[in-house]
């Protein structure tokens, strides 16, 4: 199906067997999780909310905003990279994973900490952890068409040609999607429709790689439209239930690329850059919501950015690095910021690696500047990192790092909710990874703890698209993310099974004289987990997925007016393979479990989504180009 439920690399690593170069070029740490993505599971979200640990933000519908949280650090700590450079949002710090599609990228992959790479931007080292999205590259001729319709009602068609020559190969996509958001929900005593809750949007994207002077170069294209409702919380009141017309319109394009030299001695570079533009037009309607205030905003953020990474070995096994970065960021408003948002960042970082097939250790120094409004808040962080596989089948990871996050222009100076008293927030975390791997089993445990400081927490108003900001001051978390994974093939038939579980504290322990003092966080479940089986048989494929959350409150008040129930949903697919065809049939949420990922927006119920998809690809693969 859309994704493969075993994990890339977690197998032993067969380093004995590799040449000094290939081990220089691994990650000193592994990923904690990877997933192949096929494209049939629409969105990037989709696939990232099975990660051990990981805690996703859901609006709901196709339309509402998704975005990830790593550990109770908050989403502005976990970077969002596609092809090594990040995704920013310098406004609000909020990347909606509801706006990339898995048919873009070949893999996705979430590091604790940092990957800790050779030839890495300095960004690369200041997020507390990181999503990686790898933009496919094709090894052959192909086009690939995929059309799916499904409840609520929603529809989307995907195309993609994939072009291959000596020295240079092509992968380009457009991708519709519409859904009328019109989806049933429960509340107390009442059965209502959502509102209000539609999405149009189009998607363009292209990538060209080639060989230039002895290294690689390539460039990706991305422009994104949409147009959507904003259904608003559900509130009871006296009169029913308010009505909702807000809407929103984005353009958001980005261009970006780089070059990169990497003969692994002595001396390699990489040069990369990224040019983006995004466009936000925003309506509450009073002509149609009288009691909604009268907003018409228009924001439009511009960025540019640019980096320099080198790389010098010293013998076969130690490396350093420097890594330069510098960003310019600037957001034009109608109206309602206390100045003009710009900002300048600039970044360095030196790192140093030592690298063997069974040991590879790290240990970096980053420095982080930036100056706004007249302003300069900069920050020093540094990090270790450490793998040691003494056994084929047993393994070692452990970090220590601290990150720090500054506040976005909407933080600091968005009048209606801006808070320019706000103060950077620290994340100081340390972590093991312990994995056991046999030829059908995979266990693997990771303690961790984080001590977050000056904690920045954004809540949701009456809408999405306005928030609350405040510094909790002091959280300390503490969990253990746990993973088995199963496999075995009896004949034509293989099996698969993962389960996973998360226990995770995260207490407020700002200011002991209050009464949120040792309270859990906002949306931070204690327990968590998932089930995943997976079978296929003579290109048939049959899965199952229960995912568990437990219990949460909306704020530090931990009380009932804040409760948010634990809830179960389970989807089942069913798929065929047929030459260069392939359909499948996905039924999601088959309990029809009520329940909200954010107070006051329900989920959507029972629905199914038909997908259907055509391949078509030159049997004559290409040459691949270096790594």
């Amino acid at each position: 199906m859309s994704v493969s439920w075993s994990v890339l690399a977690q197998e032993a690593d067969t380093l004995a067997a590799s040449s000094v170069s290939s081990v220089k070029s691994l990650p000193v740490t592994r990923a904690a999780e990877e997933m192949r993505l096929t494209g049939v599971e629409p969105l990037v979200s989709d696939a990232v909310r099975r990660f051990t640990g990981v805690q996703l933000k859901d609006y709901g519908g196709a339309g509402g905003l998704k975005t990830v949280n790593v550990r109770s650090l908050g989403s502005e700590h976990v970077g969002v990279f596609i092809g090594g450079i990040q995704v920013d949002n310098a406004q609000n710090m909020q990347v909606d994973l509801g706006r990339f599609s898995t048919e873009s990228f070949s893999s996705v992959a979430l590091y604790n900490g940092q990957k800790s790479r050779r030839l890495q931007t300095a960004k690369e080292y200041a997020s507390g952890a990181a999503l990686y999205l790898e933009p496919a590259k094709p090894e052959k001729d192909a086009w690939r068409i995929r059309a799916r319709v499904g409840s609520f009602p929603t529809a989307g068609a995907a195309v993609r040609r994939d072009k291959v020559w000596k020295d240079l190969r092509l992968s380009a996509g457009a991708e519709f999607l519409y859904s009328g958001g019109r989806y049933r929900y429960r509340f107390f005593d009442t059965t209502l429709v959502r509102e209000n809750s539609d999405i149009r949007s189009l998607k363009l994207d292209s990538r060209l790689e080639g060989r230039l002077l002895g290294g690689v170069w390539d460039l990706y294209l991305y422009a994104y439209g949409s147009e959507r409702g904003f259904p608003g919380p559900v509130i009871r009141r006296a009169s029913g239930f308010p009505f909702s017309a807000e809407r929103q319109a984005d353009q958001d394009a980005f261009l970006q690329g780089g070059w990169r030299y990497d003969t692994g001695i002595p001396y390699s570079a990489a040069v990369r850059f990224k040019l983006s533009d995004s466009y936000t037009h925003y309506d509450t309607h009073p002509e149609k919501n009288p009691m909604a205030l009268p907003y018409d905003l228009h924001f439009r953020q511009r960025s540019a950015y640019v980096s320099l990474a080198q790389s010098l070995a010293l013998g076969n096994r130690w490396s350093v690095d420097l890594s330069t970065d510098a960003q310019r960021s600037v957001l034009q408003a109608d109206r309602d910021y206390a100045v003009k948002p710009e900002r300048t960042t600039l970044a360095a970082v030196l790192a140093g690696r030592y690298m063997s097939p069974k040991l590879r250790a790290a240990a970096h120094i980053l420095w982080q500047g930036a100056w706004d409004a007249g302003t300069f808040r900069g920050a020093w962080m540094p990090s270790a990192s450490l793998h040691w596989e003494p056994l084929e089948w047993l393994g070692l990871d452990a970090f220590v790092k601290r990150s720090c996050r500054l506040p976005s222009f909407n933080d600091l100076y968005y009048i209606a909710v801006g808070n320019v008293n706000l103060r950077p927030e620290y994340a100081d975390q340390a972590g093991l990874d312990l994995r056991l791997q046999g030829r059908h089993l995979a266990f693997r445990v990771s303690p961790y703890c984080n001590l977050v400081t000056d904690k920045i927490v954004a809540l949701p108003t009456a809408t999405q698209f306005r928030w609350s900001m405040l510094n909790i001051g002091k959280v300390d978390i503490a969990g253990v993310d746990t993973r088995l994974e199963a496999s075995n093939t009896f004949g034509e038939c293989k099996l698969q099974g993962t389960l996973r579980y998360t226990f995770q504290s995260a207490l407020d322990h700002s200011d002991p004289s209050r009464q949120t003092y040792g309270n859990q966080i906002p949306y931070a479940p204690v327990h968590s987990g998932s089930v995943n089986l997976q079978a296929e048989w003579r290109g048939w494929t049959l899965a199952w997925e229960t995912s568990v959350t437990g219990h949460r409150w909306s704020t530090t008040s931990n009380t009932a007016d804040y409760y948010l129930p634990p809830w179960t949903v389970s989807d089942v697919s069913l798929g065929k393979s047929f030459g260069i065809f392939n359909v499948s049939l996905r039924a999601g949420n088959i309990f029809n479990a009520q329940y909200q990922m954010v107070k006051g927006y329900p989920m959507p119920g029972a629905n199914v989504m038909l997908c259907f998809g055509m391949t078509y690809a030159n049997r004559n693969a290409s040459k691949p180009l270096p790594r």
